[in-house]
């Protein structure tokens, strides 16, 4: 791997983000509950946190079955829970680090009552403490200890791109979107495997859902979201031209469209009064496509949601309190409406 920009190995202590930070932390962590989920492709663990007690449901069914009879409560009945569960999954991109550093610095506040600048978010605590919040902050391990970037501010395409999608050896960059072409990546083709894959090359967010060889990190993520069951859970990704909540999605229910059209808002308006420029324009036509989420909501039937975190690159720069802010109001609103609304996806 080519250093491109030292900068990009540098961060402030706040900014804790690779391999060894993130377990470092969690090693810390005793108000919350911490377990490994599974194993990566490259053999390292999957681990989860969570703050707030789990209220197991009784299903009788699946969810798709529970649908078809008429009684989603089959699957899932709210009468079982007294407060709803979110469930969080970051760096499933593992250069995408920016929902890594919001994870670790809402755990602090969890155990400690700010986040890792020594900030006091009294309405997030408050509001999380109405939950339960499951989190997966680093859920591609190989990817994350792969590329071992900080951060990406100031950067331009190209340098995401190389941490990202990689190098062939002949030095082409493997660029966005054409890198969806490869499933899996050839390995044995690149000088260097970026950030997005597994040791073996595989993007998780566009698996092989229905195979017996899926990526055992996208078994572990999904076998989570079956055992916990939680009304929402959102995937955190980063791009140069975030912040935004990618909505809706065409393949899950119409009431679930419509929450997320409504979540996507409040969190674009939120951001707009921080002063932290979102992005991503407004869609009025459901988006395309399966994929991991969308595997996850045809699971759990909870409401799936999907943000995309800037980076700071040079084509719209942001710091990194910036971008952490954005990240920390981003868990507010979400779950400000599980509070208010209990999400209501099924």
């Amino acid at each position: 791997m080519d250093i491109r920009n030292p900068s990009f190995f540098e961060a402030p202590d706040f900014w804790k983000s690779t391999w060894d930070d993130v377990n470092a932390y969690i090693d810390t962590i005793k108000k919350g509950q911490v377990w490994e989920i599974g194993r990566s492709q490259g053999g390292h663990p999957l681990r989860a946190v969570a703050y707030g007690e789990k209220e197991p449901i009784d299903r009788k069914t699946t969810y798709s079955s529970a649908i078809a009879s008429g009684h989603p409560e089959d699957f899932y009945d709210p009468e079982q829970r007294k407060k709803p569960t979110l469930v969080i999954f970051s760096a499933i991109h593992a250069a995408e680090i920016e929902g890594t550093v919001t994870c670790l610095n809402f755990a602090h506040l969890m155990e400690t009552g700010t986040d890792l600048r020594g900030r006091r978010w009294d309405e997030l605590r408050e509001l999380a403490e109405q939950l339960r919040v499951v989190m997966v902050p680093l859920a591609q391990p190989d990817g994350r200890i792969r590329s071992g970037v900080h951060n990406l501010i100031g950067g331009s395409v190209d340098d995401l791109y190389y941490y990202g999608q990689g190098v062939f050896k002949n030095g082409e960059i493997l660029r966005w979107p054409e890198c969806k072409r490869l499933q899996p990546v050839p390995v044995d083709e690149m000088k260097y495997l970026g950030g997005y894959y597994n040791d073996a090359g595989v993007n998780i967010q566009h698996d092989d859902f229905f195979s017996p060889d899926m990526a055992p990190e996208t078994r572990a993520l999904i076998d989570l979201v079956r055992d916990e069951t939680p009304d929402c859970f959102i995937t955190l990704h980063s791009c140069g031209s975030g912040p935004f909540l990618i909505a809706p999605e065409n393949l899950i229910s119409q009431q679930c469209q419509f929450h997320q059209a409504q979540v996507g808002a409040l969190i674009a308006d939120r951001h707009r009064r921080d002063g932290l420029r979102p992005g991503g324009g407004t869609r009025t036509e459901p988006r395309g496509g399966f994929y991991f989420h969308t595997a996850l909501y045809h699971t759990s039937g909870a409401l799936p949601l999907i943000f995309e975190y800037p980076h700071g690159l040079d084509m719209k720069p942001f710091s990194f309190d910036e971008i952490l802010d954005v990240g920390l109001g981003l868990f507010e609103e979400v779950i400000r409406y599980g509070v208010t609304c209990r999400y209501w996806p099924r």
